[in-house]
């Protein structure tokens, strides 16, 4: 009997410890939510003058530029700061439009990962926003603010045809629009995707095909070396307050 006793008291004693214990952890749960993400508007463009962003002067390309188009397709990359906090599991993607203005959860990433590349069947002229969710390992999590940009269509390449071979001293980019843009800006790369000269051309009326020569001396300079270019379109969108664009797929020429 005495045994029985000992044996329920001790059972008793056990089941309380295990409940203190669950308790210490309970009150020990981290409950703080991560600090709130930054994602990065879109600053301008590969070509642009140096802007002020976050208290410094950013001179501009595609990868520090913000939220933006890319080359490979008619897709949107956004980008946010760098995260403060160091106990992060993993990050939600959320997009809604002007017309579909209902957000949705469109991807969950790693937190290791510095931008994000929208490649679903976007379409152009369309206000597309963006925000993100940051979540740690004890499952706090934290909104971002929102960005928002819109797709123009991109033009079709004529020549240099790709991976041709051109002379220094005469080298005309030409291209056919595709859709409408105000203004369309040639971009040159050298072989280490550096940039290296790029112009302008605004447009009205003029009718197709749209040309841009290289200058001489620059040709010259990259004298058997592999350059790549593409033709950005642009047009300012008064409501987001920014230029919005397309990239064209790029294309390399070796400069002899």
């Amino acid at each position: 009997m005495k045994t029985k006793l000992m044996i329920t008291m001790l059972s008793v004693l056990m089941i309380m410890a295990l409940i203190g214990c669950a308790g210490e952890d309970s009150l020990g749960k981290d409950k703080v939510p991560p600090t709130a993400p930054t994602l990065i508007p879109h600053l301008g463009d590969t070509g642009d003058p140096a802007v002020s962003y976050n208290g410094q002067s950013v001179y501009l390309n595609d990868e520090n530029n913000g939220i933006d188009t890319v080359p490979d397709g008619d897709w949107i990359k956004i980008s946010w700061m760098p995260f403060i906090d160091n106990d992060l599991s993993h990050l939600k993607i959320f997009r809604y439009d002007e017309f579909n203005t209902e957000s949705v959860l469109i991807d969950s990433i790693s937190s290791s990962n510095t931008q994000y590349v929208d490649n679903s069947s976007l379409t152009v002229q369309t206000r597309y926003s963006y925000f993100i969710e940051l979540v740690d390992f004890t499952g706090n999590s934290t909104l971002s603010d929102t960005v928002s940009y819109a797709l123009l269509s991109k033009v079709n390449l004529v020549s240099p045809e790709a991976g041709s071979t051109v002379q220094a001293n005469n080298v005309t980019f030409q291209w056919y629009r595709s859709g409408f843009a105000s203004k369309y800006r040639v971009i040159v790369f050298n072989q280490n995707y550096e940039y290296v000269w790029h112009q302008d051309l605004d447009v009205a009326f003029e009718e197709d095909l749209l040309s841009m020569r290289f200058p001489v001396n620059l040709g010259q300079d990259y004298v058997g070396q592999t350059m790549r270019w593409r033709v950005d379109a642009l047009e300012m969108d008064n409501e987001l307050g920014v230029y919005i664009g397309s990239e064209s797929y790029e294309r390399t020429m070796h400069v002899q």
